[in-house]
């Protein structure tokens, strides 16, 4: 099957655009954990700089569809301390009115490849809210494993707690 969408490195440009989606995102409570205050344009082109940067710390994706929108981001950001710099920690969006069209499966594979081809690279964490069945079977399909809930990490506006599900992706393990 081939996909209706391209990924490609994200840049500095994008960045309004994502922080713009990951704040719609925000607005459904439970599912990030920041909420759309807290989501500024020029955070967003730090962190694109930071990891897109010549030495390559990490790796910041965005998925575009055939018009050239883009639909998607992800990331892989390492650990800062020498003792965790083997592991890398996952983000990923997929953009309001994009969800079930196989974009986080796009970028999910794009990801685990550049993974695959970095030494250093050892372990991937992400945290999912436990309420988001789909993006769980999405990693677990990947090959992530659940290693841990975090309990009533998120308070909604509602007063209401979610809890956060630890899964972590193990190169030696695929």
């Amino acid at each position: 099957m081939v996909s209706e969408f391209s990924v490609r490195a994200a840049s500095v440009e994008d960045a309004p655009c994502l922080a713009v989606a990951e704040r719609e995102t925000a607005r459904t409570p439970g599912l990030l954990r920041s909420t759309p205050a807290e989501l500024s344009d020029v955070a967003f082109a730090t962190r694109i700089e930071q990891l897109e940067s010549p030495g390559m710390r990490g790796r910041y994706l965005v998925a575009v569809d055939a018009r050239g929108a883009l639909v998607g981001h992800a990331l892989l950001d390492p650990m800062p301390l020498i003792q965790c710099a083997h592991v890398f920690r996952l983000t990923i969006v997929v953009h309001p009115g994009h969800t079930s069209r196989g974009v986080g499966r796009v970028l999910m594979n794009a990801l685990l490849a550049w993974a695959s081809e970095h030494e250093r690279l050892e372990k991937i964490e992400l945290l999912v809210r436990s309420t988001n069945a789909r993006a769980i079977r999405l990693y677990e399909s990947c090959g992530f494993v659940a290693e841990g809930r975090l309990r009533r990490v998120i308070k909604l506006p509602s007063g209401d707690y979610v809890d956060d599900i630890a899964m972590a992706w193990h190169r030696i393990e695929q």
